[in-house]
């Protein structure tokens, strides 16, 4: 199985015929650095080889690849994070020919996609086709994850607030229709007229006989005074929050309600902005029910939508490394094109051995087989490329 972070190399050298092939992979299999950790790359070649053009045509794709080959990389992680984001333990299968299977079984047995990348057209337009179809999988994953972290919002807006204290909590799911009424009728509880309402006050632990003795008095609020209904402040019953506070209840004329809860904060009591409603709540309610099973409807449609999407552009990339194995050999090799190409999953704690191994077959000498162009890159005696199919670390 492939581990988060392993490299592979994909690796090419001239061959005369399918013997040579077949030769250079029972050498590679052989190698101890190698411990059998190689696989064939079928890239087709010869007569079955893909269709470039011209050799100036060959050039131009050497850059055109390397671009698509450093963003298909980019997409392809982005969507492996997103995708664990959204499922710690998401499975990554990749779905080819009808069939559905892991990354070292998709490479053990990977063949050039005839039905999606037909040979007969140019490699240019073969490019073309895939990343254009790698940028729509990747927008509509963009798009979908946008419906749903809107969905989630809107869904965390109404959500029960199971806070700590009474403070926190949202008060619509504690002064709920069936607590009200186990005190008597609601209509008796929250008194809303034309020119009366009701403040819910949160009373802190102890205090609650200072505020009984005070809230209607003129030092309490001078503006509210004979305006606050003698005797409506009442307790409800049982809801007291582990910290000892205690929900009350206050009648007030309209016109003082915001003196009155201003009055309240200086005097460290907590009055909150709450209407009770019996219909509200039940459209709260409803409200919910109807935004988690949407929640939950995409969260399993973008589940699906990030495998399907990872899968397919997993894929492209792999016939991306093939189309550059094709150019690089063809321009290092000539024509017509004859190659032997592998992928070589590396172990991570000797990559020098690792590459004295393949330089020890495919460069013809028992040595690195590496060298360093001009602007310092690497380059070797053989045809090579490396990727790294995971990097997101699994809970």
């Amino acid at each position: 199985m492939t581990a988060v972070g392993q490299e592979f190399w994909v690796v090419a050298a001239k061959a005369s015929s399918d013997s040579d092939k077949t030769n250079y992979f029972s050498k590679l299999q052989a190698q101890p650095a190698l411990k059998e950790r190689c696989t064939r790359f079928n890239v087709p070649d010869g007569e079955n080889g893909l269709a470039f053009g011209s050799f100036d045509g060959l050039i131009r794709l050497t850059d055109d690849l390397q671009k698509c080959d450093a963003q298909l990389d980019s997409v392809v992680h982005r969507l492996e994070r997103q995708y664990i984001e959204l499922e710690p333990k998401a499975e990554f299968k990749i779905k080819s020919q009808r069939q559905e299977m892991t990354f070292d079984a998709y490479m053990k047995s990977w063949q050039w996609d005839e039905a999606r990348y037909p040979k007969s057209r140019p490699i240019a337009d073969n490019l073309l086709f895939l990343f254009q179809n790698v940028t729509k999988f990747d927008e509509e994953c963009r798009n979908k994850t946008g419906q749903l972290n809107e969905t989630k919002t809107a869904r965390a807006a109404i959500c029960k607030k199971d806070g700590a204290t009474l403070i926190s909590r949202d008060l619509v799911d504690v002064l709920t229709p069936q607590v009200v009424k186990q005190s008597g009728k609601a209509s008796d509880k929250f008194i809303m007229t034309e020119h009366l309402t009701t403040v819910v006050v949160i009373i802190p632990r102890g205090v609650d006989k200072e505020f009984l003795k005070t809230y209607e008095q003129k030092a309490f609020c001078e503006v509210c005074f004979g305006k606050v209904v003698p005797a409506s402040a009442e307790k409800f019953v049982g809801l007291d929050d582990k910290d000892g506070n205690s929900l009350w209840r206050v009648v007030v004329f309209r016109s003082v309600v915001d003196a009155f809860k201003k009055a309240c904060r200086l005097n460290k009591f907590f009055a909150r902005d709450f209407e009770y409603s019996e219909d509200a709540y039940t459209k709260l309610l409803e409200t919910r029910e109807n935004l988690e099973k949407s929640m939950k409807l995409q969260l399993d449609r973008v589940r699906g939508l990030y495998q399907s999407a990872w899968s397919d552009t997993m894929i492209a990339w792999i016939h991306v490394k093939a189309m550059r194995v094709f150019v690089e050999s063809v321009l290092r090799f000539g024509m017509p094109p004859s190659f032997g190409a592998f992928v070589i999953g590396t172990k991570g704690s000797s990559p020098m051995g690792e590459r004295k191994a393949i330089a020890g077959v495919l460069g013809g000498k028992d040595e690195q087989g590496v060298g360093h162009s001009e602007d310092g890159e690497e380059f070797f005696s053989y045809v090579s490329f490396g990727f790294t199919p995971f990097t997101v670390p699994r809970s």
